[in-house]
């Protein structure tokens, strides 16, 4: 059997990206293999509570993971840590683990996150990175990076899919705009939300209201997001916990364009979201957006100026996607092949 620990990523109704690749990541497995069972802090988010055993404290319940482990009388093959790091308590314990890390940005950009943060996802991490049996990437890219950071050469890679449930019925979120430019991620400094700000500032002809969805993260950048929202709703319009994914469904399929002008990312799970939609995206020119963003996307660099910005994304919206391109996008990606892609890792470990 496996676990997950999935107790970090249950601890708020609205899950972000990478939480919702844990819960989502664990009730594929458990298709294929009924018998595993997940930790949680609320049990909630899941429509089938089965396997899923819930924890009254929260760093507590994550803290003390290997005790719950033992005293529920449970022999993993192995234990899963999909959206955050094991433990330190197992370092005592002989149990395989297996984590799957999203990206390097805890290591590249630790002045910006918050004190908490830093703990967790840079020195927890880095004190257990020797002791997981399996760890892996989500995706090649990640791997190589995560490599060169850690010095540990036999990291590997399992795969990425959307968060999102395609088969939500559709809710139109309060007071949204008729036609907007969407934003989706948290709002933190890698994001690069200050353009978008220039863009929603911009009296650029034919400029269109944005719309962003993401929870509040940190950074000098989350005030200006407020600031922007409430000085200008007619032009900018965010959306900091939106829980249900048929409100993000209706953005998605009703946007004019998407929108996505990130520093870094690991992945981009609302650009593939947004593209399994089949809107125009817009995205700047990194690697990882050309491994993962769509035949019919469009780049951008740091230099446009807000106005060529919107002249960009006029053009992209102007030019929709076949609906065959959409369709051979949406079967690259799903949750199916990443939970065999873990599950023959976890299979390969010495026993």
């Amino acid at each position: 059997m496996l676990v997950f620990d999935l107790i970090l990523a249950t601890r708020r109704p609205v899950m972000t990206g990478v939480e919702r690749y844990g819960a989502n990541l664990f009730e594929a497995v458990r298709r294929i293999r009924p018998d595993t069972v997940a930790f949680v802090r609320d049990a909630s988010p899941f429509r089938d509570k089965t396997g899923l055993i819930e924890v009254a404290s929260l760093y507590g319940g994550w803290f003390g993971l290997p005790s719950k482990i033992k005293r529920r009388g449970l022999s993993p093959s192995a234990v899963v840590f999909p959206t955050a790091p094991a433990s330190p308590l197992f370092l005592a314990n002989r149990v395989a683990l297996a984590r799957i890390a999203h990206d390097v940005f805890p290591w590249d950009r630790t002045r910006t996150m918050p004190l908490k943060g830093r703990l967790l996802f840079r020195d927890v991490e880095t004190l257990m990175a020797r002791r997981y049996d399996l760890f892996c990437g989500t995706t090649e890219t990640v791997a190589a990076e995560l490599r060169a950071q850690l010095k540990r050469s036999d990291i590997d890679w399992c795969g990425n899919a959307p968060g999102l449930d395609f088969s939500a019925a559709e809710i139109a979120p309060p007071d949204a705009p008729k036609e907007f430019v969407l934003a989706v991620g948290t709002v933190e400094p890698r994001k690069n939300y200050a353009r978008l700000i220039k863009l929603a500032e911009s009296d650029a002809d034919g400029a269109l209201p944005i719309v962003l969805v993401g929870r509040s993260g940190w950074g000098d950048i989350v005030a200006k997001i407020e600031s922007l929202a409430a000085r200008r709703p007619d032009r900018f319009r965010w959306y900091r916990e939106l829980a249900d994914d048929g409100a993000l469904l209706w953005l998605y399929r009703r946007a004019a364009g998407f929108v996505s002008l990130s520093h870094a990312e690991g992945f981009n799970m609302p650009l593939v979201e947004a593209a399994m939609c089949g809107r125009p995206v817009l995205v700047s020119d990194l690697p990882i957006h050309r491994i993962v963003a769509p035949a019919w996307a469009r780049y951008v660099d740091e230099r446009m100026s807000p106005a060529e910005l919107w002249e960009q994304i006029r053009a992209t919206a102007a030019a929709q996607p076949d609906v065959t391109a959409v369709e051979d996008y949406r079967r690259r990606y799903g949750f199916e092949k990443v939970a065999d892609r873990l599950c023959e890792l976890v299979d390969r470990l010495p026993r």
